[in-house]
């Protein structure tokens, strides 16, 4: 009925108007604000509001919202201004961030400044240069002081590493260094049950056998808060090591660190490290045996130093660098040493081959055969030796190493208990080590034997 109604309304209104008449209409076709306009003179539609609402047309006009400009109120406009202009608390704290910074600027040239002062021929005796005076010279002098500031950091605290070697004939007068990490143990972690340490095949033996021709010294490139428990595990009687260094007391140079041989109050002479890192060892290159790195597979790699090793110690080689330097690649001393061997022992046959006249010479003048050439070449003997002094101290060990453990605790608490050790102390000087411990036992010997 609208419709109809609507196409009436129009179709009567468009002879009469002859002019434009506005119809408004939404977008779901269904008329939800018709209005029509007219523009006569008087203005008013043809179809009042009363008639379209009866019709059901909604003759509400959407209003339209003006965006109009209001004026700020005087409370907005003068926090605009107080925004606007610091206050006195801000311009303080402004100025004494500046002259904050100022001062650390100043202060940071003046230290540059006196750090590029002239020598003091006296004072600095040791970095003098005549030639390095004056203002051209400015920034080597600075550049030798930083330098000696640096070196705080990167040079070890202590120059003897090491105590005094003690005399006596049990003292083996060769050090041997060893690595830890990829050399005796290999360190890998799994995702299931995390780290995981595995020792080289053949270690005890080659600690143990070694240990009667060479004062040992485990010095690790790793910090002493995770290798050192690593070592006791190694020697948990401190029967085979000496010594154990760790990362603390190794130079830093180019961010590589480096052992220092020199700092081990030792005779580089007699002195072999053993290192698959050639970093470590770019002091003393000489004295170096280089190996691989290990990876945790099984290798006999130690067990085939140990002829060699042996043979350096027995034989009194008065330079071991010498005894080095004579082979070609020291990765392959092993190989090389077991041909040089093999020529040792075709020589030593053949001299006794020269010697079997002289034997039946010897016994017709009833010589003993103890006193005759021996029928074993003295590197066999010497082995013989060593194998029987090991198989002694394994054995040894095994029957009486906890309780060496238990006396070396109980003297450890009396030592504390006498010198009445506190926290401070530990901590400046650290715990007593095993010669601490057995020179005041022996010290104690002493004052009860004095009692008596």
């Amino acid at each position: 009925m609208l419709p109809a109604l609507l196409r009436t309304a129009y179709s009567g209104v468009r002879p009469r108007l002859g002019k434009k008449v506005a119809v408004s209409l939404c977008s779901t076709a269904k008329f939800t604000s018709t209005r029509l306009y007219s523009e006569k003179k008087d203005g008013k539609p043809l179809l009042d509001e009363d008639m379209l609402f009866k019709a059901g047309v909604d003759t509400e006009e959407p209003i339209k919202k003006e965006e109009k400009s209001q004026p700020k109120d005087e409370f907005e406009q003068t926090k605009s201004r107080k925004n606007n202009t610091k206050s006195t608390i801000d311009k303080k704290k402004e100025f004494y961030s500046r002259l904050f910074w100022y001062s650390i600027l100043a202060g940071n040239l003046g230290f540059l400044g006196y750090m590029a002062r002239d020598y003091d021929p006296i004072e600095e005796s040791e970095i003098f240069n005549e030639n390095e005076q004056g203002f051209k010279h400015i920034f080597t002098r600075l550049r030798k002081r930083l330098l000696g500031v640096s070196d705080v950091f990167s040079e070890p605290a202590f120059t003897d590493l090491l105590p005094p070697k003690q005399p006596g004939q049990y003292s083996p007068p060769y050090t041997l260094v060893l690595e830890l990490d990829d050399m005796l143990v290999h360190s890998s972690w799994d995702y299931k049950k995390g780290w995981k340490t595995a020792k080289r095949p053949g270690l005890d033996y080659f600690l143990g056998y070694l240990s009667q021709y060479y004062e040992i010294v485990v010095f690790s490139k790793s910090s002493m808060a995770f290798s050192e428990n690593i070592v006791q595990k190694l020697d948990p009687y401190h029967a085979f090591i000496s010594y154990s260094l760790f990362k603390e007391v190794c130079r830093s140079k180019d961010n590589k660190l480096i052992k220092d041989l020199s700092l081990l109050n030792r005779d580089l002479s007699k002195v072999i490290i053993i290192d698959p890192d050639q970093d470590c060892y770019s002091m003393q290159p000489e004295n170096a045996i280089p190996v691989n790195k290990w990876d945790g597979k099984k290798d006999d790699e130690l067990i085939k130093l140990i002829p060699f090793l042996e043979y350096l110690a027995t034989s009194k080689t008065p330079d071991v660098r010498q005894e080095l330097s004579k082979f070609h690649d020291r990765k392959h001393i092993p190989e090389e040493f077991a041909k040089m061997e093999a020529q040792m022992r075709e020589e030593w046959q053949k001299s006794q081959e020269k010697k079997k006249g002289n034997d039946i010479f010897s016994a017709l003048l009833g010589i003993p055969p103890s006193m005759r050439s021996s029928k074993k070449m003295p590197l066999d003997q010497i082995r013989e030796n060593g194998q029987r002094n090991y198989l002694h101290m394994y054995n040894y060990l095994k029957e009486n190493g906890e309780k060496m453990l238990k006396e070396e605790q109980e003297k450890t608490k009396e030592l504390m208990a006498e010198q009445k050790l506190t926290l401070g102390k530990i901590v400046n000087e650290g715990m007593p080590t095993a010669e601490d411990i057995a020179k005041a036992a022996a010290e104690k010997q002493l004052e009860d034997q004095k009692r008596v």
